[in-house]
């Protein structure tokens, strides 16, 4: 077993192992490795209690492949950190600093700091807890070049451990660079836009378009491919441009923007297939135009602007009239606007619709199959005209006015006279003989004000009729003769009709017909009522319910 030293109130000494792996090409690590340590009583002493700190350490740069002087962070990361010695510690106790020397194309050494470690108390012989140490420098001269770590030293005010290569006798005055390396490239490489096929400019293109690039920095003989990808740099690549670069890693290609390509603002990426160079550029979308005010009567001043037109091209603002075949429409006599698109393919113009026939004003840019052609609705006033244009005499013009009338649908409804909600029909005396009572249903005026073409219904439906103290007479013994008139004074659209004479029960007692010329009126519907008393029927007195149902 190592030995473990204890130092004041606060030693430091590793003794944690791991294995080995290979390294990653991005970054060194995470990978198990081992460094030799030697505590120091102080900075002028020699080192003792040699010991070994295997762990799992990583080594990143961000960004990766820097541009001269751009700004990189080193990243040193330890899983398990080192393992305490036999006295406690206190959080801060053993403040962490890695030194990295830059190699190659780059020169110096940078300091990655880590203050607060542990970042809790520890007890004797317990890990001090994972590591993340970082610093920065500034990338110079391109080329390719190396981060490595050469010394890490674990810097407790009275006894501080410096951990390098394994082996090392003396690693505090003279440390072995470890094998915790990174190669990296700083890259001076760039791209630009040289023309675009159908564009004045070399900022803009549209589907359709070619784009012609210029690189230099890259790969010499190398073989390029080119993509439009997002406004970063990033994403999946649109397109499949070609090129190729010379001994001196300079060259060009050409890039043909896909037919559905991203539009708005997006990068031309281009890969000698190790390192990429990207350039902004904009792809333009459909042209499209808006109006200000979107209508009016003859002599309107409009507004009109648009977008995702070619920077600096010529454009002709216009009345159209109304689409009777194949598009474009046909133009109104009005005389065309010209504007120039701005550098971000912007349109801006004033136009004056005359012509009666505007159903359109529209914007169009160059000539052929390769003509830019945008809408926009107008819609003429009929609030205004001009009757007579300047000094003519002669000429005329009208407005006219839409009248609207609004009729709200009444009801269909019935009613009756007060009072008559009782109907008494004659009394009998039993002889031996079948009776015959007798009454009258007084008139039920039903009004129909619904200003439709429906018709109505008005169905009897009634009860046995139950005697005191005993006895049932059938409702089938009731029957009625039905009348069904208009109401004196009334409009009718259509003649109400009596239903049949006969038994009442489920029977029609008035109804007026659906009529597609309208229907509606007021109508007054009456009945005699004549009921059947059996021979032997039981002395009493009867009642019954008879319910006149209007659908």
């Amino acid at each position: 077993m190592r030995k473990k030293l204890a130092v004041g109130t606060s030693s430091l000494v590793v003794v944690a192992a791991l294995g080995l792996s290979s390294t990653s090409a991005q970054a060194y690590g995470p990978t198990a490795d081992s460094l030799g340590c030697r505590l120091y009583f102080g900075d002028t002493g020699t080192g003792s209690s040699p010991s070994t700190w295997s762990d799992t350490f990583g080594l990143t740069l961000s960004p990766a492949t820097p541009t001269p002087g751009q700004t990189v962070t080193v990243t040193f990361t330890a899983a398990a950190g080192v393992t305490n010695g036999p006295a406690p510690l206190n959080p801060g106790d053993v403040p962490v600093i890695v030194k990295i020397a830059l190699g190659g194309s780059q020169s110096g050494s940078v300091n990655l700091n880590l203050a607060a470690y542990p970042a809790a108390a520890k007890d004797p012989y317990v890990p001090l807890g994972p590591i993340t140490a970082t610093g920065t420098f500034v990338a110079g001269a391109a080329g390719a070049a190396t981060a490595t770590v050469s010394q890490i030293k674990f810097a407790n005010a009275t006894a501080a451990t410096y951990c390098s290569a394994a082996g090392d006798r003396d690693q505090k005055a003279a440390p072995q660079a470890t094998t915790i390396a990174e190669p990296f490239t700083v890259f001076d490489g760039s791209v630009h836009v040289t023309a675009v096929s159908g564009q004045s400019v070399s900022t803009h293109a549209r589907a359709g378009n070619t784009i012609t690039y210029a690189v230099s920095g890259l790969a010499s003989g190398a073989t390029l491919s080119a993509s439009l990808k997002d406004a970063a740099g990033n994403g999946t690549g649109e397109g499949s441009g070609t090129g190729s670069t010379d001994g001196t890693g300079a060259g060009s290609g050409t890039l043909a923007v896909p037919a559905g390509a991203t539009t708005g603002a997006r990068t031309l990426a281009v890969t000698d297939g190790v390192n990429t160079v990207v350039t902004p550029i904009t792809i333009l979308g459909t042209p499209s135009i808006a109006i200000t005010p979107g209508g009016g009567g003859a002599g309107t001043s409009v507004t009109v602007t648009g977008t995702n037109w070619n920077p600096g091209s010529a454009v002709a603002i216009r009345g159209y009239q109304a689409l009777t075949g194949p598009p474009p429409p046909n133009p109104t006599s009005d005389a065309p606007v010209g504007v120039t698109a701005s550098a971000t393919g912007g349109i801006s113009g004033t136009y004056v619709v005359n012509a009666a026939a505007t159903a359109y004003l529209g914007a169009s840019s160059g000539v052929g199959p390769s003509t830019l052609f945008a809408v926009a609705a107008w819609a003429a006033s009929a609030d205004s005209c001009v009757a007579k244009t300047g000094t003519a005499t002669t000429g005329t013009c009208g407005l006219s006015y839409n009248l609207s009338q609004t009729v709200t649908a009444g009801n269909l409804a019935m009613g009756r006279a007060a009072g008559t909600g009782n109907i008494v029909l004659s009394g009998v005396t039993l002889d031996g003989t079948v009776h015959t009572s007798t009454g009258a249903l007084a008139p039920i005026t039903v009004t129909d004000y619904r200003g439709s073409t429906f018709g109505w219904s008005l169905v009897g439906t009634v009860t046995d009729f139950t005697g005191t103290p005993g006895g049932t007479i059938p409702k089938a013994n009731l029957s009625w003769t039905p009348a069904c008139t208009g109401t004196a004074g009334a409009t009718n659209a259509v003649t109400a009709v009596a239903g049949s004479a006969g038994p009442v029960n489920g029977a029609t007692l008035c109804s007026a017909p659906a009529d597609t010329a309208g229907t509606g009126g007021s109508f007054d519907a009456s009945a005699a009522l004549a009921l059947t008393v059996p021979t032997n029927q039981l002395a009493g007195s009867y009642t019954a319910t008879l319910t006149l149902t209007l659908s």
